[in-house]
């Protein structure tokens, strides 16, 4: 990418208005597709495996970059916003197609939004929730609904039967997230900021796939262990896997590349880390509360995904029906009456309402950070009507 690179706005004639990270990250994807047809035919499927997954996402990553950039006037330019924030948008593209990445709820209301990127809800008018296992609350499915990589592992560990064709689903998953990842980086070092900041924001994206990766491992180990797993574990590699790469990193660029101070960058990384927990564990409650049609409880009782609301039904008088349920689930067994009684044990063993108890524990501790960091006034109004709206109580 060139200072003139129409991905992000300059040297095209055209109002830098028009561009946002969202048009940045379907520039460079519509790009990089042509690039690939011309290169070898069929390789620009790969390519357009990247865009389907950057684009039913909905742009969280990118809205708090810019959420948190816009509130200093320090900023660069539009066209370097555009280009670093769509480097972390990528990012979580390329951990979604891993089995990582988080596409919870809506975006963030920002004025930088736009685009055509969200994602079209459940045909039942939830929001879709299949691909947000950054978290440890929900599996990653891979585009048409197929398990991105299977239990505990990334689809480049698949077994060699699920990936000896170039034109298997889970290969091309597989090349689509090392791609995406580095586009993700080329996207943030070729965007022209500052030296000094640009620096600290490729420290940012390392520290962002170095806890990603760690949270896949966590996973990994739970999902292999024959003994009850506890809430804590669970709640370790949401913190880990999620909330550190895909809340607190998006925030930590914007602000350093707002030139915020110091203590504003801590401050948002420990507001990103708690809104992180936080809205894992109200995808979880979300999931619960959806009982028609089973497909919460399907969610819930997936072996290859621990869930907080399911440890707690596990670790106490309900456990053995809890596992008895998981168990079908995991051979494809499991009906819609299987789904009601797993709805049921949520409801009887109060897990609902200690993960509600700790979602607000987790709400709580932002708003904590956010008031001790003495953050911009709107920068903390915007981030709070995020949280309200992903935040609320579940309707049944």
């Amino acid at each position: 990418m060139t200072p003139t690179s129409s991905y992000t706005s300059s040297g095209t004639g055209r109002r830098s208005q028009e561009f946002t990270p969202a048009t940045a990250v379907r520039g460079f994807l519509e790009h990089s597709r042509r690039r690939a047809a011309d290169l070898s035919p069929g390789y620009e499927r790969v390519w357009a495996r990247v865009a389907e997954v950057a684009y039913a996402a909905n742009g969280l990553q990118q809205d708090l970059v810019m959420a948190a950039v816009e509130a200093y006037p320090a900023r660069p330019t539009r066209p370097v916003l555009n280009a670093v924030a769509a480097g972390f948008e990528l990012l979580n593209t390329a951990l979604l197609l891993r089995g990582e990445g988080v596409s919870p709820g809506t975006a963030i209301a920002a004025a930088s939004s736009g685009g055509p990127r969200a994602a079209a809800p459940d045909p039942d008018g939830t929001p879709r929730e299949d691909a947000a296992a950054c978290s440890a609350t929900a599996g990653t499915k891979a585009p048409g609904g197929a398990d991105a990589a299977g239990p505990g592992r990334s689809a480049a560990d698949a077994p060699d039967q699920e990936r000896q064709s170039p034109e298997d689903p889970v290969h091309y998953t597989s090349l689509a997230s090392e791609l995406a990842l580095a586009a993700a980086y080329r996207m943030v070092a070729t965007s022209h900021a500052p030296e000094t900041r640009l620096i600290k924001l490729l420290e940012i994206l390392d520290h962002s796939v170095f806890h990603a990766a760690a949270g896949e491992r966590i996973l990994g180990e739970l999902t292999q262990r024959a003994a009850t797993v506890s809430h804590g574990e669970v709640l370790e590699a949401l913190r880990i896997g999620s909330a550190v790469p895909c809340y607190e990193a998006p925030l930590r660029a914007g602000a350093v590349l707002g030139g915020a101070p110091t203590a504003h960058v801590n401050a948002l990384a420990d507001t990103g880390r708690a809104l992180g927990m936080a809205h894992g564990l109200a995808r979880e409650l979300r999931l619960a509360a959806h009982a028609d049609g089973g497909r919460g409880a399907r969610e819930l009782l997936r072996a290859d995904r621990p869930t907080v609301l399911g440890t707690f039904v596990a670790s106490g008088p309900y456990g053995p029906a809890w596992r008895a349920l998981c168990e079908r689930a995991a051979e494809g067994t499991l009906t819609d009456d299987d789904a009601a009684h797993a709805h049921e044990l949520l409801d009887r063993s109060g897990s609902m309402r200690a993960v509600a108890r700790m979602m607000g524990t987790a709400r709580t501790r932002s708003e904590h950070a956010m008031a001790g960091g003495d953050l911009p006034v709107a920068l903390v109004e915007r981030l709070r009507t995020w949280a309200d709206r992903e935040l609320a109580a579940p309707e049944d």
